[in-house]
Order: C-alpha cells, then sequence, then structure tokens
C-alpha cells in the first residue's frame, strides 16, 4: 500500500481560478484534476514558461502528482524540482528525467521493442497508396519552433496534415508528454500516441498512460496482434480504439484506421470525445426542465406562464440545489415570479449571444428591443447587476456598448437597496444554471479543450473591453465558484 506523504501542500493558487485546497482537489473527478495537471505542465513548457499553480505558503510553482491507493489514483499538489526546501508543506526533490530516463532504459534512449514497434507502424502505414512516406525518426525541421523533432514514425499522406505518431511502451514523463503536444500542436502536426503490451480492460493503468488517454479525450490507441492482421488485410494502418467510460472503465475495442479519427487543432485525435461532453453535463441538466417550461409559454407571453406547472417544477428543482432561492422568494415581493422572469430574459439573451435568437419574455424580434423594454421595469431593475456580469462574460457582451448598457447604468446609479447583490441566493442560482460563465475552473477545463459554447465567449475585442462598465469592487461576485452545465444551443 502506498505510504501517504508525510508533508503536502494544503492549499495552491491557480491563476484565474483561485485557491484549491488538496481536499477539493481530491474530490474533483480523475478527467477534471487530469485536465489541471496536463494545463499547469503546459504552461510551465509553453514559449514564454508561465506558473499558473503556485504554492499557497512559498509561492513557488507547484504540478499535480498521482498516487495509487487500494485500487484509486489520488491526486496532490507538488512543488517542481528547485522549488523553496524550507517552505513547510516543501514535498521533496522529484528525480530529473533524464536521470530516471537512464535507470530506464540502462542508459539508453529507447528500448529494442520500441525501435521494432517504429519500424511496425511505419511498414503497415507505407502500404496505404495515398502514403508519401512514412519513417522512422526522421528529423522534422520546424515551422514554428527553436528546433525541429524527431518523431517515433512521420507519416505523410496525400491532401491530409502531417501524422506523428509516438510509442508508448512504458511510463513516459508527464512533461515529455506536455512537450510532444504543444510542439506538434504549434507545428500544425497531428500527434497520435500508441500504447503497446496493455490489457485495458484488466490492468491498473499507470498515470503517464492515463495522461495520454486523457489527452486523446478519453481513447486510447493500441497496435495489439488484431490491429496488425487487419491493417495487412486493409493495406492501411489500423489501430484498436478503446473508450474509456464514465465509470473509467474501457470499452471493448474497436479497429480503427486514421481515415475513422477527428484531428482537431486542440489537442490529439479522438474518435469520440469522452470527456467533452461529461463537463458540459452539469449546465445542461440544471437548464433543462427551465428550457421545457420556456418552449410552452403561451404566444401572448401572459404572466400566468410563469406561475404554471411546468415553471413550478423548474423553480422547485432549482431551490432543491440552491435551498437559500425558496427563503430570498418568499421573503421578496412577487419573487417567485420575479425570478421567472429574468430566467425568461436571460435565456432569450444567452440564445441571441448563440446566433439563434429566441424571446422567451416578449413579442420584440430583436434582443435589444427586448432589453430596453425589460431593464427599465421594476420587474427586471432588481437584477440589473445580474444582469450586466451575464452580458459581459457571454456572446452579446457587445449589447453594453449601446441603449442596454445605458439602460444598465441607470438601474446600478439607483444604489445598493435597489437590486440583488452578489451575496443573495438568486446569485447562487445563477450560477448553477450558468457554470460554464460562473465556475472558473469549468469554464478553464473547457478553455483547455476548445469546447467552451460559443454563446459563453465574449466577443468584445481586447482593445473595445475598456468601453464596457465595470462592476463595482464592492457588488463583484467573488464567491460564486465556492458556493457551487445552456446547452450548445442554449433555447
Amino acid at each position: 500500500m502506498s505510504k501517504k506523504p508525510k508533508r503536502i501542500i494544503e492549499h495552491a493558487l491557480l491563476e484565474g481560478i483561485g485557491p484549491i485546497s488538496a481536499e477539493r482537489l481530491l474530490a474533483l473527478p480523475e478527467n477534471e484534476w487530469g485536465l489541471l495537471r496536463s494545463a499547469i505542465t503546459d504552461a510551465r513548457r509553453a514559449r514564454p514558461p508561465a506558473h499558473v499553480a503556485r504554492c499557497l505558503m512559498c509561492s513557488g510553482p507547484v504540478f499535480i502528482q498521482a498516487r495509487a491507493f487500494r485500487g484509486f489514483r489520488l491526486p496532490y499538489f507538488a512543488h517542481f524540482k528547485g522549488g523553496d526546501a524550507t517552505c513547510p508543506w516543501h514535498t521533496g526533490e522529484t528525480l530529473h528525467p533524464d536521470d530516471a530516463r537512464a535507470l530506464q532504459y540502462g542508459g539508453a534512449q529507447e528500448s529494442a521493442a520500441h525501435r521494432m514497434l517504429c519500424e511496425q507502424i511505419a511498414e503497415l502505414a507505407a502500404a496505404d497508396g495515398r502514403c508519401v512516406s512514412a519513417e522512422v525518426s526522421k528529423y522534422l525541421p520546424p515551422t514554428d519552433n527553436a528546433r525541429g523533432r524527431y518523431p517515433d514514425v512521420l507519416i505523410v499522406r496525400r491532401d491530409t496534415p502531417k501524422i506523428a505518431v509516438e510509442i508508448q511502451l512504458s511510463n513516459t514523463f508527464q512533461t515529455e508528454v506536455s512537450a510532444r503536444c504543444l510542439h506538434y500542436e504549434r507545428e500544425g502536426v497531428g500527434l497520435l500516441w500508441v500504447l503497446y503490451g496493455l490489457d485495458l480492460q484488466a490492468d491498473d493503468l499507470p498515470q503517464s498512460f492515463r495522461d495520454v488517454v486523457l489527452r486523446h479525450r478519453g481513447n486510447a490507441f493500441l497496435l495489439d496482434d488484431e490491429a496488425v492482421t487487419a491493417s495487412h488485410a486493409r493495406r492501411t494502418l489500423v489501430l484498436k480504439c478503446y473508450l474509456r467510460g464514465p465509470d473509467g472503465r474501457f470499452e471493448t475495442g474497436r479497429l480503427v484506421s486514421l481515415d475513422d479519427l477527428t484531428f482537431s487543432s486542440k489537442g490529439p485525435p479522438y474518435l469520440e470525445d469522452r470527456v467533452t461532453p461529461g463537463l458540459l453535463a452539469r449546465g445542461e441538466a440544471a437548464r433543462e426542465t427551465w428550457r421545457m417550461a420556456l418552449r410552452g409559454r403561451s404566444p401572448d407571453f401572459s404572466y400566468a406562464d410563469l406561475r404554471s406547472p411546468a415553471f413550478l417544477t423548474a423553480n422547485e428543482q432549482l431551490c432543491g440545489l440552491v435551498p437559500g432561492l425558496r427563503q430570498w422568494q418568499a421573503e421578496t415581493f412577487q419573487g417567485q415570479w420575479m425570478f421567472a422572469n429574468l430566467i425568461a430574459v436571460v435565456f432569450s439573451a444567452l440564445s441571441h449571444a448563440n446566433g439563434t435568437f429566441r424571446n422567451y419574455a416578449s413579442r420584440q424580434d430583436n434582443v435589444q428591443a427586448l432589453l430596453n423594454s425589460k431593464l427599465p421595469s421594476e420587474n427586471l431593475q432588481p437584477f440589473a447587476l445580474i444582469m450586466q456580469e451575464i452580458l459581459q462574460r457571454c456572446g452579446a457582451d457587445d449589447l453594453l456598448l449601446g441603449s442596454v448598457g445605458t439602460h444598465l447604468d441607470r438601474a446600478l446609479a439607483l444604489g445598493d437597496g435597489n437590486f440583488v447583490l452578489y451575496y443573495e441566493a438568486p446569485w447562487s442560482a445563477i450560477a448553477v444554471l450558468l457554470p460554464e460563465l460562473f465556475d472558473p475552473l469549468l469554464r478553464f477545463e473547457l478553455e483547455t479543450l476548445d469546447a467552451l459554447p460559443a454563446w459563453a465567449r465574449p466577443k468584445i475585442a481586447a482593445t473595445a473591453k475598456s468601453a464596457v462598465p465595470p462592476v463595482h469592487p464592492a457588488h463583484q461576485p467573488q464567491s460564486l465558484a465556492e458556493n457551487h452545465g445552456f446547452a450548445h444551443h442554449p433555447g
């Protein structure tokens, strides 16, 4: 049984996210802490290097290590090599990759088995009539890097981008995985990691293999006897692809060729994305009952709609997630009705941000007319700060530069007692419904995958952002993520 580290980093500060405790890190699903682990290492290997995670005790850069414990993988923060040894949370020196590699291969850069596998993959890829070349350890000159690389196998096919194949027989250091992923992404070369010698349905996968599988969005690509036989039969490179399910187990392997894979501009290729849907599911599930209620509104947008059974069900579900909301609604005149009206306006604005405007709150045919008519009303004015914050964060932020922004300024000028402040329950309820906007950790993970929905991406150019009215520091919703997913199409 693995021993618990005598000293651990109890809190780390992640840039753009905030402090994360060791307990919170342990509570994250493996896909989520794995994305953080990769992103932290990528930032350190970037040009110029950056440290996005720091120890709260000494401010030294940290990364995420994983330890096997009773069949589980447990993540924890650790200082990079060379960190402040006087830090009370210092976790000791890590072995330098060059020293570890020397121990692993007896001083050689690769094993004999690794070389033979490279030659076999090159031979199978070269049998494809579209293949221009498939070469082992051939130098690939740089186009957007200081130096080139020697991929295990470089496959060049007609009318398709180059593919670098890296073969993983044993543990590969996270720094090496990161460096190769960043390099080939900058070069516009697809990077395919091929694993060998594993029984994915029986083995406890080492952490470095897990890192690679996560970068392939939950896909593991293996070369086994069945894949080799299929490659010879089809006269093209065929691999066995295992998809990882939500429970962490791998499904039965499928035979796939390079043509079956999606080569994304962000990260290695995949057969099916098994990571992004799970990250988006939280917000989609929270919003589903509200979407159903809004779609069932009467053509005349009767106020009575907002007290219909569908809206009552949606409100009851949300109150179960945010208990304080029920009390706020009870203590506020027409509180439940006002909140439902807010949701109708917010979902309408986000459908505009998504490029397919649908008005759930009135008969106006565009979002500007909707907001200009609603914002001065006593029903929406109390939520002016919430509306401003949502518009700043989403793809409708350009609206703040016009008459909509003027109406919000007038509402906010009335003073604190006239609108809902960030510590009140409606803010927490909005954060639950829109984690893509208000949960910095989830937002960071989706940005890492280039999977942030269109409606959650601000559109104002950086040079114009100064024109957006700032939120007063006293009103800033700093604790929303701590209190706690619009589908790709909010409407």
